[in-house]
């Protein structure tokens, strides 16, 4: 079974294939280039910029209901005041929300610096792009 990768079958040749595009005219420069869609970045940035915001509100109820919850279980304890925490069981609660709301600020680290760095991403493709362009142009003939 052969791959992209596997040489052509020539005798005496000594030219690879990648991806199934010959190899002709040695390696290096000329021929086609890469091609970045700079608006898909943008979008998967936004993305995650919105990622971030639900990221947000899932907390925000998260934190809601935990804490009533504690509140909720304190409140039937005998002999206490509602947030004197006589129950473990609401205090645990309590632990568990600060623990996913450190998790939850960690989350949210990473989505806006994974977005920062797509938006930075696009944003060189696109000036590195412009140069290139005016660069050719510079250079043509045809002006």
């Amino acid at each position: 079974m052969s791959t992209p990768f596997d040489a052509p079958q020539h005798s005496g040749s000594t030219q690879t294939r990648l991806n199934s595009v010959p190899a002709e005219g040695g390696g290096g420069g000329g021929g086609g280039g890469t091609n970045v869609d700079t608006q898909r970045l943008d979008a998967a940035a936004n993305a995650l910029v919105e990622l971030r915001g639900d990221t947000e509100n899932a907390d925000n109820a998260a934190d809601d209901d935990c804490l009533s919850a504690s509140r909720g279980l304190n409140k039937h304890s005998a002999g206490g005041m509602a947030e004197a925490g006589s129950w473990a069981t609401a205090g645990s609660l309590v632990t568990m929300d600060v623990r996913w709301g450190s998790q939850v600020i960690n989350l949210k680290s990473l989505l806006q610096d994974i977005s920062d760095k797509l938006h930075t991403t696009s944003g060189h493709y696109t000036s590195t792009e412009q140069e290139e362009q005016a660069r050719q142009h510079s250079i043509s003939p045809f002006g």
